[in-house]
C-alpha cells in the first residue's frame, strides 16, 4: 500500500487523526490492493496494477497522486 499524502501533518503517519482540514474532510487515504468492496476514499487497484505501480514508483520524485472524475481531470 502507499500512503495519499491528503490531510495529514508532515511527519505524522496516516492513521494519526491529527488533521489539519479538521475531521470532516477525511484522511487516512491509501492507494491499496483491491478487496472486493467499495473504499471511502482510498484508490483500490487490481494485484497486477499494484504490484506495476510499487515498482515504478520513486518517491525521491516527489510524485503527485491526482484523483477525482475524469471529466474533471480532462480540463
Amino acid at each position: 500500500m502507499v500512503a495519499v499524502n491528503y490531510n495529514r501533518v508532515a511527519g505524522h503517519t496516516p492513521l494519526s487523526w491529527t488533521r489539519p482540514l479538521g475531521d470532516a474532510r477525511g484522511g487516512g487515504i491509501w492507494l491499496h490492493v483491491e478487496h472486493g468492496a467499495g473504499t471511502q476514499g482510498c484508490v483500490g487497484l487490481p494485484r497486477e496494477r499494484m504490484k506495476e505501480l510499487l515498482r515504478r514508483l520513486d518517491p525521491a520524485a516527489e510524485p503527485v497522486v491526482v484523483m477525482g472524475p475524469v471529466a474533471a481531470l480532462a480540463a
